[in-house]
């Protein structure tokens, strides 16, 4: 949304123009005892906040023709105080147009900063269908800081036969690095989430992304989850938080990971296997995955966003308005404080009723072997995700 401004004219200010008029009738007021000429140079002064340079020359034009009239009303046109306070208006309006010049150089530059800033944000964060498969769907994202800053929270969706698969993930740091580290994320899930026969393969594939990566500082954690059209959830957590359950009927599951799952890109430090966690939906089950900077919001004591307790904001409307709901209720929460970066993605499942609680067994893992994945040929060596397929 573009910041209000007072209406400018291809050769004239408004703003700098209701100056010099309401120098002028100060000046009649005034009478002859006081004389105002030399403030007649605000009218171009005000003009270069805002307006062009053509409006700048105009204005200032505009004030030197008011300034000579009044000058001439009072009988001084051709004394040297006139011609001084002419002077100064030309002198200031001439500054003030290098001024407005400048100004629009700059503002131009942050234009395109701020274009660039928000189409990379949101190929990271980008809008998602009203429906896909068994499910509706609605995404939030939100920075902290200001247009031209990047984040690195990121979110997909993407249909499989019989379901979808989604990401949702945050990368360590801000800026560019980060945001190139999360393109890398998503691109690789956008590729291989659609083809391969496993969610485990495709959390490896995230995995070799970012070992391929010449920044080896930097790690992801993530959630993969897999959605099947008869209400089989699975989720897959790599140090990320636990995506939330809010049952249709009443209550809510935390989709805690059966073990502690190691973020993306942190293979080498010990065992890169996520945590595992199975669940049923039933028709009319919300489950809402987040980045950190909702639970972490912080009120002005120090207290964390108590998402749990305030789940019921995700129930009883659209997904959107639920979204929109909460985000409301962490600006209250989080005032004066200010909430860190989040993306917020909000499914509701649409399709047959589960039968609750956690699944047991269900469909088995397959063995991922390094050769089918391409080790073999991959550039990285001593790579830990290879060895570990290999063992």
């Amino acid at each position: 949304m573009k910041n209000p401004r007072m209406p400018t004219f291809k050769h004239l200010d408004c703003g700098g123009a209701w100056a010099v008029l309401g120098i002028a009738l100060l000046d009649l007021v005034l009478g002859e005892e006081v004389k105002l000429l030399a403030l007649y140079a605000v009218g171009p002064v005000v003009a270069s906040a805002r307006g062009r340079p053509p409006a700048v020359v105009g204005t200032g034009l505009f004030a030197a023709v008011w300034a000579t009239v009044l000058a001439y009303h009072d009988d001084v046109l051709t004394s040297p105080r006139a011609a001084v306070s002419l002077l100064a208006v030309a002198v200031v309006t001439a500054v003030a147009t290098v001024a407005a010049r400048i100004r629009q150089g700059h503002e131009s530059g942050h234009a395109v900063m701020r274009d660039v800033a928000a189409t990379a944000q949101d190929a990271l964060a980008p809008s998602v269908p009203e429906t896909a498969g068994p499910v509706h769907l609605a995404a939030s994202y939100e920075s902290a800081a200001d247009a031209a800053r990047i984040g690195g929270d990121f979110y997909e969706v993407v249909p499989v036969r019989g379901g979808v698969r989604v990401l949702m993930g945050d990368v360590q740091g801000k800026g560019l690095r980060a945001a190139g580290l999360a393109a890398a994320l998503l691109g690789a899930f956008r590729e291989y989430a659609a083809v391969s026969p496993s969610l485990d393969e495709v959390g490896v594939r995230l995995a070799c992304a970012l070992a391929r990566r010449p920044d080896d500082e930097r790690f992801a954690t993530a959630v993969l989850a897999e959605l099947t059209s008869d209400g089989r959830m699975t989720v897959l957590n790599y140090g990320h938080p636990a995506p939330l359950v809010v049952r249709a009927g009443g209550g809510v599951t935390w989709t805690e990971p059966d073990r502690p799952g190691m973020p993306l890109g942190l293979d080498a430090l010990g065992d890169g296997r996520p945590g595992r966690h199975r669940g049923l939906l039933h028709d009319g089950d919300r489950v809402l995955f987040h980045t950190d900077g909702l639970a972490e919001a912080r009120d002005e004591d120090g207290r964390f966003y108590p998402l749990g307790s305030h789940s019921g904001l995700l129930r009883d409307a659209p997904v959107e308005r639920c979204l929109a709901r909460m985000r409301e209720d962490v600006h209250r929460h989080a005032a004066p404080c200010g909430a860190d970066d989040s993306a917020l993605l909000l499914l509701e499942f649409d399709g047959p009723a589960g039968a609750g609680g956690v699944l047991r067994g269900g469909a088995a893992q397959v063995p991922l072997r390094a050769a089918e994945l391409g080790c073999d040929v991959c550039a990285v060596e001593d790579c830990p995700i290879a060895a570990r397929l290999r063992a």
